[in-house]
């Protein structure tokens, strides 16, 4: 647990660092589960006010995480960015409009699923 935050804070910054200025951040993690992606976008939040979406490949699996600052939510929904993309993916997702998850299982369409990503924030 106390390597989990570790990794993820340390993911978090470097994400904070490559996205400065820009919009939203849109990013593929290497080789994470669905459990670090959220402690990513958990510590990247209080850094990062704007819309976060992070895709994963492991395992033969994809994790998908969405977040969206409450304030944002009139414009952008996490639980639609997921809901269309986890279909990309062949797999399905949900959950709140500031927050949401994913999964599917076709690895090869992770580029094509970050770049979706990108056209619905932009």
């Amino acid at each position: 647990e106390a390597e989990l935050k570790s990794r993820a804070a340390q993911i978090a910054n470097e994400l904070a660092a490559s996205h400065a200025g820009k919009n939203f951040c849109v990013s593929e993690v290497p080789n994470a589960d669905g459990k670090l992606l959220q402690a990513i976008v958990d510590a990247l939040k209080p850094k990062f006010n704007c819309p976060i979406f992070l895709a994963s490949a492991a395992n033969g699996s994809v994790a998908l995480t969405a977040s969206v600052p409450k304030e944002m939510t009139s414009k952008f929904q996490a639980n639609k960015i997921i809901q269309e993309i986890a279909p990309i993916i062949g797999g399905k997702g949900g959950g709140r409009p500031e927050s949401a998850q994913g999964g599917g299982t076709d690895s090869s369409k992770v580029e094509e699923a970050l770049a979706k990503a990108k056209e619905l924030l932009s």
